[in-house]
């Protein structure tokens, strides 16, 4: 499951590299860990609203939903998405159709078991960039956004290191995230879209194991450690 990602860029950063600005700039805050069991905050940019990056939060829920976020993730877990659940999906066919988004972060977490042993691997840009992932969203009757990541079949550096699960977030290039805003995409046109995505920009490496214990952050933890005898890029 990708229950955790990172978005260490700071806001300037994140401005620059899209070209677009904060609604509202002075509640972006960078995170090395997004826990996603945490009814935690993303920075997202909606079909509806393309000219300034906007807060989500993440755990897709229907667009009528009233009781809590935490309830509805214990039933039904909606961080992400498989790209072939995109129109047939019970949540989106309990809202007003396909809304997408993308969502912005500088990496997320990987995992490898190897003689009973797991460890985890930070997986970021080469560049160290902040970058796009793809995502649908949906706005509350509260006004408040909620959002899920796609994922599709692993690929390169991740295939290579993950052997607990064969999936990962679609990245979306910035020349094409304004192409994915468009929500009255035809299936066939969204998968064309889709299937054009790469992976070839990742790198990886193996952080401490202290990422698994709960509420453990510190600034040098996405540093390398390196282990024997397991995947290294």
């Amino acid at each position: 499951m990708f229950k955790k990602i990172a978005n260490i860029a700071d806001k300037d950063t994140i401005e620059t590299e899209f070209k677009i600005k904060y609604k509202f700039p002075k509640l972006y805050t960078p995170y090395s860990v997004i826990d996603g069991g945490n009814e935690s905050t993303v920075s997202i940019i909606t079909s509806e609203n393309q000219k300034n990056i906007s807060f989500g939060i993440w755990g897709l829920l229907p667009s009528n939903y009233q009781d809590e976020w935490s309830d509805f993730q214990k039933v039904y877990n909606t961080l992400y998405l498989d790209r072939d659940e995109l129109h047939t999906n019970v949540v989106i066919k309990n809202s007003f159709g396909i809304r997408h988004c993308v969502i912005i972060i500088t990496g997320f977490y990987i995992y490898h078991l190897r003689n009973g042993n797991l460890y985890p691997y930070y997986v970021y840009q080469k560049n160290r960039k902040p970058f796009l992932v793809a995502g649908i969203y949906n706005t509350l009757d509260d006004g408040f956004i909620t959002c899920s990541m796609l994922t599709s079949k692993a690929t390169g550096i991740v295939k290579t290191i993950q052997n607990l699960r064969n999936s990962m977030p679609i990245i979306i290039t910035n020349k094409d995230y304004k192409a994915w805003l468009n929500s009255k995409l035809t299936l066939n046109e969204t998968n064309e879209l889709l299937d054009n995505v790469t992976s070839s920009e990742l790198t990886a490496h193996p952080i401490a194991k202290e990422f698994f214990k709960n509420d453990i952050s510190f600034e040098s933890m996405l540093a390398p450690v390196y282990y024997n005898d397991i995947p290294i890029p």
